[in-house]
């Protein structure tokens, strides 16, 4: 997987957050780097395995970071979806982050780039959320909610519940994807933190289209939901 740093997007944010980083590392906030493997898991339904992966990486400081994310499935070989996403996060409050930046998809045949403006950070009840509004061509917009809490069973055992919702204010019928609320995800993930930096788990993923979209789903014979069971590892360094 590459990235190529002429695509307008990375060009832009870097020649942006050079100075600002570079200004950052010279006070007492120094400049740190993270990558985070949140998922990387073998997902089970209906006879196929795909491999999916959801990767985090940033590089900053306490106040300013340039984060790049990908999150993708592969089945048997070749990758059926992958989305990169370039941003700039900001800290605005002890727990709250902006964040600006693009969306790429690099096998979408349209609407693989979209302008991102969104808030992250963690709720009352340590409930970690994230909301995102993705701007497309034209008047296209999507937006994104999703929310998590780690539930600690153990010292070693971690439940991890996860509720995803997407919305839409455009159709696009060869998608089977219609406008208003489009998609829910409900994710459990059971964890054994090995390391606080290790831990393989086992989880289960129900997915259901709504309104408008499932009513295109069902017309071309598609169905409307799906349930995954995943095994798989987190970790970071």
């Amino acid at each position: 997987m590459k990235l190529h740093l002429n695509w307008p997007p990375v060009a832009l944010l870097a020649s942006t957050l050079t100075p600002v980083l570079a200004q950052a590392g010279m006070n007492d906030d120094p400049i740190l780097s993270m990558l985070n493997v949140k998922q990387l898991e073998a997902a089970y339904s209906e006879g196929d395995t795909r491999l999916k992966w959801n990767i985090e990486g940033w590089l900053g400081t306490d106040l300013h970071k340039l984060v790049l994310t990908s999150e993708g499935t592969r089945l048997e070989g070749s990758t059926e979806d992958n989305e990169l996403r370039l941003l700039y996060r900001r800290a605005i409050s002890p727990y709250w982050d902006l964040q600006l930046g693009w969306q790429h998809e690099p096998q979408a045949e349209r609407r693989d780039d979209r302008a991102l403006l969104g808030f992250s950070g963690t709720a009352p009840w340590f409930i970690e959320t994230e909301l995102n509004l993705l701007a497309g061509p034209g008047s296209d917009l999507t937006a994104e909610l999703n929310v998590e809490r780690e539930i600690r069973l153990t010292r070693k055992w971690v439940l991890n519940p996860e509720v995803g919702l997407t919305a839409h204010n455009f159709s696009d019928p060869d998608e089977h994807q219609g406008s208003g609320l489009a998609d829910l995800d409900l994710e459990l993930r059971l964890l054994w933190e090995v390391r606080p930096d290790f831990a393989p788990y086992v989880g289960v993923t129900w997915e259901r289209k709504l309104g408008d979209s499932a009513d295109l789903a069902r017309a071309s014979g598609h169905d409307v939901d799906e349930t995954q069971w995943r095994l798989g590892l987190s970790f970071w360094f």
